[in-house]
C-alpha cells in the first residue's frame, strides 16, 4: 500500500489523487463527480473528485469540512482493482475506502 499525493482545491472543491508518476493520456468519466486519468496503456494514473467535500462526507457518513479535506491522507492499494483508502486524522482516526472501477478497452471501439 502506497501513500498517494493528494491535492485539494478548496475554492473549486475538487480533490485530485495522483496514484502513479505516469503521464495521463485520457480521462474516463465514471460519473458526474468522479473521473479517472489513464496512461496510454490504460493504467490509472490519477483520480479527480468534484464536489469533493460532499463526496467525502457521503463516504464517511458525516459532514467533513473543507478545512479537514486539505489535511486528508490517502493510501492506494491494488489487488483485483485499485482502492483509495481515505483517512481523516484527529482524535479518532477514521478510514473509508473507494474502489476504482476497472477500465476495459471495448472490442467494438478497437475494431
Amino acid at each position: 500500500m502506497n501513500v498517494a499525493s493528494v491535492k485539494y482545491d478548496e475554492q473549486a472543491d475538487s480533490l485530485y489523487v495522483q496514484i502513479s508518476s505516469r503521464k495521463p493520456y485520457l480521462t474516463f468519466e465514471v460519473n458526474e463527480r468522479l473521473a479517472v486519468d489513464l496512461s496510454q496503456s490504460n493504467i490509472p494514473v490519477g483520480v479527480e473528485i468534484l464536489e469533493a467535500s460532499r463526496f467525502i462526507s457521503e463516504l464517511f457518513g458525516r459532514s467533513v469540512s473543507k478545512e479537514r479535506m486539505a489535511h486528508m491522507l490517502c493510501k492506494v492499494s491494488a489487488k483485483d482493482q485499485i482502492y483509495l483508502d481515505f483517512q481523516l486524522s484527529g482524535a479518532k482516526r477514521q478510514q473509508a475506502r473507494v474502489a476504482i472501477p476497472t477500465i476495459y478497452e471495448s472490442p467494438v471501439a478497437s475494431a
